[in-house]
């Protein structure tokens, strides 16, 4: 199959901002248009207010001497097939204006960049540190002034009846590195935060140093449940540098994968939430499955955690007929299972008491917020990138039936019931795949082609926990290395809006709401675990050069 763009892309784009610098036509109906700094308010309020535009993330690109060049990637898929248009904003100097004002959703990558890049972005409504600890003096490069109520100071008398509670960053409740301030009045949220970091080893970096083949298997090991999603995003992305031609057997084994990756993520959070709420039946029935489901994975790439069958043109290994047959007839089986726990699950009273009403997120919220994955379709929000931007594999209904699960509750349960759901749908696609491969042969894998030089190229694709961004910018010095690359996962989004769902509930309910947004932190941080065996005290001065060399 050849991944092409849609010749009215173009005239799309101009269409809903006719005042770009330059239109620049990338692969897969993505669109680069060059902007003014001072016209990125006015842009961003015509996108999101006027056409429901989706914020996917905002980034940036160090080109040395010749300033800094962001990214506001915005997703019109609902308007336009497939439509994902880039907004550029060259600068000497590293300051823009702030869309923060406009949607919540811009403040964390906003203070990511602020952070590791120096880049300012003028009216930020939240500028504190996103990776370092609220403490920290200052900004890497800026100086800005932080402001946080979460840092020790003396406490206003008329605050004095709040109580203030630091959960992290190593708790019982809590499985990752974390550290989460609730306010409290009584047993009662007033106000949270959340404050990330503790994982944050460079894994983009780490990637720009490994070359395109040798990159997947480092994205692979940002998280080890959802391995197989951001293998599948990593070789989207870098297969969208050029005219990419994937055979249609490696599409079907890419969806298999993808999808019994999906299936043992969410038997795995079911069993966790059901543990949250001390229902141990729960905990115990789906773990059981998701250990069959994982022996299937195993059977298929020779690996339970890590694949290691993802490459750029297809995959490096076949299902033969015989285990397609075995395993679809043990897939058959976890569906009924599914359909099982489904019906168990809706009526059950512990979940529906633990559950229902618990960590509200509404509609508005989560759009504004910019909620992914089962968060946001737990919340009434149709967007699931298998339908709208799909990656490298099959996911057409023309070709592979199923549709994406929604529910009105914008609750705690309504996210477990949309989780459930898509438990089975995944079991069907699976199914359907292997009885393809058990019906078909033919090439896995095309060698691909030159990646030419002074290119770029986004990657997309629903992991678990939802939508999954890659994104690369070729060199023209070094046709080995990729110049920049980028990482936006699901729970990065997800867990910004943590803080709005505690609000209210009491301080009992804040393990479940954690734990109804499946949070991964080793995806939030994009962690690379790497071992050193020296140590070093680092000067102020010696520590910011570091990190401008290593965020370049």
């Amino acid at each position: 199959m050849k991944f092409s763009t849609n010749a009215n892309i173009l005239e799309f784009a101009k269409e809903i901002y006719p005042n770009g610098l330059e239109y620049q036509v990338l692969h897969e109906n993505r669109i680069a248009i060059k902007v003014r700094p001072e016209d990125l308010e006015a842009i961003a309020e015509t996108f999101i207010n006027k056409f429901k535009a989706r914020l996917i993330h905002i980034t940036a690109v160090d080109l040395g001497i010749k300033g800094f060049e962001i990214l506001h990637i915005y997703d019109f898929s609902k308007i336009k097939e497939r439509a994902i248009i880039i907004l550029k904003t060259h600068v000497k100097n590293p300051e823009v204006p702030s869309i923060s004002k406009i949607t919540w959703q811009a403040r964390w990558a906003e203070r990511e960049n602020m952070e590791l890049l120096g880049i300012n972005f003028l009216g930020i409504q939240d500028s504190r540190h996103q990776f370092l600890p609220f403490e920290w003096p200052e900004q890497v490069e800026s100086g800005d002034k932080i402001n946080s109520e979460f840092l020790p100071m003396k406490i206003p008398i008329r605050e004095a009846y709040q109580t203030l509670i630091p959960i992290g960053p190593y708790h019982p409740g809590i499985i990752e590195g974390q550290t989460v301030y609730v306010k409290l009045e009584g047993e009662i949220v007033v106000t949270a935060d959340i404050k990330t970091g503790y994982h944050h080893r460079g894994i983009m970096k780490l990637i720009e140093r490994r070359g395109y083949n040798r990159g997947v298997f480092a994205s692979e090991r940002v998280c080890g449940i959802c391995s197989g999603a951001h293998g599948l995003a990593y070789v989207t992305c870098i297969e969208n540098l050029y005219d990419a031609e994937i055979p249609d057997r490696a599409l079907y084994i890419r969806t298999l994968l993808a999808e019994l990756n999906r299936m043992q993520s969410h038997l795995l959070w079911i069993g966790v939430i059901a543990d949250v709420i001390g229902w141990k039946t729960g905990f115990m029935l789906t773990w059981g499955l998701r250990e069959r489901v994982l022996d299937i994975i195993e059977a298929i790439t020779g690996n339970r955690v890590i694949y290691g069958i993802w490459r750029i043109g297809g995959v490096s290994r076949d299902i033969q007929k015989e285990l397609a047959e075995k395993a679809k007839r043990i897939v058959d089986e976890l569906k009924n299972e599914c359909e099982e726990l489904l019906k168990l699950i809706v009526d059950h009273p512990v979940v529906k008491s633990r559950l229902i009403d618990v960590g509200k997120l509404t509609y508005e919220q989560a759009f504004d917020g910019g909620a992914v994955g089962p968060v946001a379709r737990g919340s009434n929000w149709k967007i699931d990138v298998r339908m709208d931007n799909p990656p490298h594999a099959i996911y057409d209904p023309k070709a592979i039936s199923w549709e994406v699960v929604t529910d009105e509750g914008c609750d705690s349960y309504a996210r477990t019931i949309v989780r459930v759901k898509e438990l089975i749908i995944s079991a069907e696609i699976v199914s359907q795949c292997l009885e393809y491969l058990a019906k078909t042969s033919g090439e896995i894998r095309i060698k691909p082609k030159k990646i030419p030089a002074k290119s770029e190229a986004i990657g997309l694709n629903e992991a678990p926990r939802g939508e999954l961004f890659y994104y690369v910018r070729t060199s023209d010095e070094n046709e080995n290395l990729p110049y920049c690359f980028r990482i936006r996962t699901p729970s990065y989004r997800n867990n910004a809006l943590l803080p709005i769902m505690l609000i209210g509930h009491s301080l009992a309910d804040v393990p479940v709401i954690m734990g109804s947004i499946d949070q991964c932190l080793a995806c939030t941080d994009r962690l690379v675990i790497i071992k050193k065996n020296d140590c070093k005290i680092m000067e102020w001065n010696e520590l910011i050069n570091i990190s401008r060399r290593k965020s370049k």
